[in-house]
């Protein structure tokens, strides 16, 4: 164990699956308690305003994330002036976002909701600047403990809210709170590690926003996956179906967050590689066995144990959702298959050509959909994400192929055929 502790990636791995198991853990529940509190309706609502208001802190977010952990870990030294500069792009947005809201707000049927979800997501992305940051200078202890203890805080806040059975805008509310405290924790003690940090003048930002464009873009549509699903669900079937769906949606995105343990260690490590123009198949090889075999071995969680997983989350109420999640199951699978691709593109330069594939998975899933959810509703929707994600995943594939980056299409192929037939009793 101790040779094991010595590596500086398991160690990283380590960390950033005990603080992604806490904040997975208290989410899950937290989502858990909101769904069964609220019933599918009211929990319909405020799951479409969530996706809603997500997708609109998108565009402050602007797909720095990745970018940060790539240029901080090639370019350490310059951490203060990149932090500056992701920190006045995410502000200038954010305020923007925010005065377009109360704009907007007289026009819709739940303006709390909107106003109240949409500054707890801007919050979070202002928090998810410094998290980065620790991350791409391998701080990964220091990140983990303040992710869990902001997770913890969060869920008391909202909990609170749900147990004295607070209407929606309260637990909106409580919500917003939790955010507010993880960033008046989070910037002191950053502005301790890093150091003397300022934002930057407004050219500084606009020059950011045209060199990471890229990022902003394939972070715009691969985060549209799980929110924007809402809005398809509520025109072609209703908002019920948006409860329903959004409860398996939430367990979907939660175990997913061990694939950004993965995506937050592997992607420093890989760029720097690439930085150095070395070649370690290793690595490459690593990254698909974690992303694959962690994708098939939950997904066939989540088709194998839908009923008893619906019964102890959700209760009755929920029943529908017992037949959608061998769905979710598989799409987790694929997505995740093809995720493994995403990332080793990411980090050898190819950004601009992930944000081309992601346009085109969305148009594919979108007019696809469109067919389906008439038709099947719910269920359509998501086999119509999982034919995206499987074009996603071998246009991802061919890249590699022609640009002979170090990587395993035996082991892709051979664990998407036996693990595709072992999905096969439940769907049928």
């Amino acid at each position: 164990m101790r040779g094991l502790w010595d590596l500086p990636m398991f160690r990283n791995i380590f960390w950033m699956g005990l603080s992604s198991f806490v904040r997975l853990s208290t989410n899950l529940l937290l989502f858990t308690l909101i769904a069964r509190h609220l019933g599918p309706e009211e929990f319909g609502h405020y799951m479409f305003w969530y996706g809603v208001t997500l997708l609109c802190a998108l565009i402050a977010h602007y797909g720095l994330s990745h970018m940060l952990l790539k240029e901080i870990s090639q370019h350490p030294e310059n951490v203060a002036n990149t932090l500056g500069e992701s920190l006045s792009l995410r502000l200038m947005l954010s305020a923007v976002l925010v005065l377009c809201a109360l704009g907007g707000s007289v026009l819709v049927d739940r303006p709390e909701l909107l106003l109240v979800l949409l500054l707890a997501h801007l919050m979070e992305t202002i928090s998810e600047t410094f998290y980065v940051t620790y991350r791409a200078l391998g701080h990964y202890a220091r990140e983990s403990q303040l992710a869990a203890c902001v997770a913890i805080t969060q869920f008391g806040f909202v909990a609170a809210a749900v147990i004295t059975k607070q209407n929606t805008a309260v637990i909106a509310v409580a919500f917003l709170t939790g955010k507010v405290a993880q960033l008046a924790l989070i910037l002191p003690i950053s502005k301790q590690t890093f150091g003397r940090f300022s934002l930057q003048p407004v050219g500084a930002a606009f020059r950011l926003a045209r060199r990471a464009k890229a990022y902003a873009i394939d972070n715009l549509l691969g985060s549209a996956f799980g929110n924007i699903d809402s809005t398809v669900l509520r025109i072609y079937v209703g908002i019920d179906a948006v409860g329903i769906y959004q409860s398996g949606m939430r367990i979907f995105i939660g175990i997913a967050q061990a694939a950004a343990v993965f995506s937050s260690v592997f992607l420093p490590a890989m760029a720097k590689q690439a930085l150095c123009k070395e070649k370690n198949p290793r690595t490459a090889l690593t990254l698909q066995a974690s992303f694959m075999m962690y994708g098939l071995v939950a997904g066939l969680a989540l088709a194998y144990f839908s009923d008893q997983i619906v019964d102890l989350a959700f209760g009755e109420s929920y029943s529908e959702l017992a037949t959608l999640l061998p769905f979710f199951g598989l799409l987790f699978f694929v997505r995740l298959s093809a995720d493994a691709w995403g990332v080793i593109l990411m980090a050898t330069g190819y950004q601009a050509y992930r944000a081309k594939v992601a346009a085109i998975h969305w148009i594919f899933a979108l007019l696809l959909g469109s067919f389906l959810t008439y038709d099947l509703k719910a269920q359509g929707w998501i086999v119509a994400l999982i034919l995206a994600s499987l074009l996603q995943g071998v246009l991802f594939a061919i890249r590699i192929i022609r640009s002979k980056i170090e990587s395993s299409m035996k082991l892709s192929i051979g664990t998407a055929i036996i693990g595709g037939m072992l999905f096969i009793p439940k769907l049928i």
